[in-house]
């Protein structure tokens, strides 16, 4: 609605007469409380024209009568303009009661607004967002002394303003963009008081927010700030910063609460200044903190210095997710060296998005777990060759067979001490090209030499808690030797072999293989039905590592190990009517070197580690019985059956290594490997055919069995004694 214009002045002899004064856009002077709701256009008329021009008319007018009325503008509201055009009407005036007007957006008000007195009410209100300009508070809209924020809009006040203007926030967000200094702001249940500008103090009452930024920056409250029960404290972070309160007087935290939100992004450990109170601290802390948009992998705490408020950010991958050992240690390496300050490669970053199997996954994949199988390999490739070095039924090692006397046979004879039958005796004879009685032993053969290939697989349980993985490791290589009478009933030798080594992790962890020479020597002597053999052995390794990492990652390392090993025996043989029982004992022992080395990252994910040289040790006591039957299958050959019964302990390493990450200076961590089982059943059976002319053919099946682990070997040997 519009007021009519005034009327222009008459014609008069020289001059124009007085113009009309506009009419008011709405008039109102009722008894009692109003409410007007404008969504269109209240205008004031012009004034008319003349000599004396007319002025213009109010927009709304409220006159002295009125006890309380309550505008709400979302239209256009406007004061008349003079007729000459200088001059504008007022938009809004109150003349009388106690009254409100609220601005809701799409609100238009050209010309000033005038209060009737400090009690009335300047109100931002609505469901929309809108701006204002506080600046316009003592030039536009005079007079009011109370200043309010309602409905569930966001209204942004931009400008400046030195006035003491108290405002209550009591819904939706009151965006402080502005500079108001002395402007005390009242944060009540369902409002929120942000942005970025300068406010006087501040009290958020329960149920109320504050939420400095918009979302981040700094709001600089001039005088002091206090939290009460039930209140919020709004925190807005990204991975560079976060949202502050700078207060310039004290800050009182008892009762209210921290709220972080995390915006995307690729975070660090860091300590956020979120408070700043230059008057100290009252109360000591906030009464909690919760957290939105947390990324995983990471926790936040709150600190507290003299007069800073800290929201410390720390990673926490796969803390309390009930991890296995491999994979908590080496998030635990990540996790501090993160929480140290350190910048995480971008490989890195997107475990902290990851969870349950998935995660624990991606860390098995990091641990480098594959090389751990390097150490049992190693000591399973010596183990066979000690054993097929000192092998108690190789040919040409003493006894009758050899040419001693039967009196002085011994485990190492597989000829029975006692009177052979005949048809035995004949072959034996010719295999042996001596007479079937006893002679001396400067004629039995003095040299034997013998080549034998040799191999195995074995697979050895993981275990669930520590985190590793069911580990597979075959070998195999061939060896030659060389054995020397030097007395009746003692042999010496050497040999030589080269072989090779393989192991694989379950679940894709990785593998490595290697070649090794091995040298070694012996000894074996039988004084009596009684004997004694030794062995040393020496091996050198040239290993390859080889896995794929997180993210498809391959890395590859290589290092040369070296190992030795020792294994003395001793048995007492007992002759039966079906063969040979030989009671023993053993004890081995064996050394595994590996240097430290560092694996090649082939992709550049920056998952290469560097390890650190470790010592393995693995010694084994045995305990059982040989047994052996000698048969004569013709008059010019002999078959030697053999078998093996008996317990083994190990004492072996615990397969751990302590790798670092190269990207990660300092981030070492332990890895375990699958654990030798300590307890085996030891089983052989093998046979040896014997022919004429001194050489011999031997074979040989050994099995190490356990519940959490089998080993299943063999041997075939050639042997040539003269």
């Amino acid at each position: 609605m519009t007021g009519g214009n005034g009327g222009n002045g008459g014609l008069g002899t020289f001059l124009w007469g007085d113009g009309g004064t506009g009419g008011r856009g709405l008039y109102y002077n009722g008894v009692g409380a109003a409410f007007f709701t404008v969504n269109s256009v209240i205008a004031g008329g012009n004034g008319g024209t003349g000599a004396n021009a007319g002025a213009g008319g109010d927009g709304i007018y409220v006159a002295a009568g009125s006890t309380g009325v309550t505008i709400i503008n979302a239209g256009t509201i406007r004061g008349g303009l003079s007729g000459d055009g200088l001059t504008r009407a007022n938009a809004i005036t109150f003349a009388g009661g106690t009254n409100i007007l609220e601005l809701q957006a799409g609100s238009i008000i050209t010309g000033n607004v005038v209060a009737f007195s400090s009690a009335d009410t300047l109100r931002l209100g609505g469901n929309a967002s809108a701006s204002f300009d506080v600046s316009q508070i003592g030039t536009q809209y005079l007079g009011f002394g109370i200043f309010k924020k309602a409905g569930s809009s966001v209204w942004t006040v931009t400008g400046s303003n030195s006035a003491a203007m108290p405002w209550a926030v009591n819904a939706g967000t009151l965006a402080v963009n502005a500079t108001m200094a002395n402007a005390i702001m009242a944060v009540n249940g369902g409002g929120t008081l942000a942005g970025t500008g300068t406010v006087g103090s501040v009290i958020v009452a329960g149920g109320g927010t504050f939420a400095p930024g918009n979302p981040l920056g700094t709001m600089t409250v001039q005088g002091n700030l206090a939290f009460q029960s039930g209140a919020l404290y709004l925190v807005q972070v990204n991975p560079s910063t976060s949202s502050l309160a700078n207060v310039t007087g004290t800050a009182t935290l008892t009762g209210g609460s921290v709220q972080a939100v995390f915006a995307p992004g690729s975070y660090l450990a860091r300590h956020y200044t979120i408070l700043h109170a230059n008057g100290g601290l009252g109360g000591t802390s906030f009464a909690g903190l919760t957290t939105a948009a947390m990324p995983t992998g990471l926790s936040a705490t709150l600190g507290y210095g003299a007069n800073d408020v800290f929201l410390n950010l720390t990673a926490v991958l796969g803390v309390g997710t009930g991890l296995a050992g491999n994979s908590q240690n080496v998030a635990g390496a990540i996790n501090s060296y993160f929480n140290g300050g350190g910048a995480l490669p971008p490989g890195f970053l997107p475990l902290f998005g990851l969870s349950g199997a998935s995660l624990s996954n991606a860390l098995s994949q990091l641990s480098g777990e594959a090389t751990t199988g390097a150490q049992q390999a190693g000591i399973k490739l010596t183990n066979q060759f000690l054993t097929l070095m000192l092998d108690p039924y190789a040919y040409g090692r003493g006894g009758v067979f050899a040419g001693g006397n039967a009196g002085t046979g011994g485990a190492l004879a597989l000829a029975s001490e006692e009177a052979l039958p005949p048809e035995i005796a004949l072959a034996y004879a010719k295999v042996m090209k001596a007479p079937a009685t006893p002679m001396p032993a400067t004629v039995a053969p003095q040299w034997s030499a013998w080549g034998g290939a040799f191999g195995g697989t074995s697979k050895t349980q993981g275990d669930a808690v520590a985190g590793s993985h069911d580990l597979t490791a075959k070998t195999g290589g061939f060896a030659a030797g060389l054995d020397y009478k030097v007395a009746p009933g003692t042999v010496m030798g050497f040999a030589l072999a080269g072989g090779f080594t393989n192991w694989d992790l379950a679940g894709g962890i990785g593998g490595g293989s290697g070649d090794a020479f091995q040298a070694g020597l012996y000894a074996v002597t039988r004084p009596g039905p009684w004997y004694l053999a030794g062995a040393l052995s020496f091996s050198q390794h040239w290993m390859k590592t080889e896995r794929t990492a997180f993210a498809g990652n391959r890395l590859e390392g290589r290092f040369d190990a070296q190992s030795y090993g020792g294994r003395i025996e001793t048995g007492w043989r007992v002759a039966t009517p079906l063969g040979g029982v030989t009671p023993y004992a053993a004890l081995q022992a064996q050394s595994f070197h590996a240097p430290g080395f560092a694996e090649s990252d082939l992709n550049g994910g920056s998952f290469g580690l560097a390890y650190a040289s470790r010592n393995a040790n693995a010694t084994r006591s045995e305990l059982g019985a040989r047994f052996e039957r000698l048969v004569a299958v013709s008059d010019t050959a002999l078959v030697s059956l053999q078998a093996r019964a008996a317990w083994a302990h190990d004492w072996v390493s615990d397969p751990t290594l302590t790798p670092t990450f190269q990207a990660l200076p300092g981030a070492s961590f332990v890895v375990a490997g699958a654990t030798a089982v300590p307890d085996l059943a030891l089983v052989s059976a093998g046979a040896e055919l014997r022919l004429a002319g001194g050489w011999s053919l031997a074979g040989r099946f050994d099995g190490e069995l356990a519940g959490r682990g089998q080993t299943y070997s063999g041997t075939g040997t050639v042997r040539y004694a003269w």
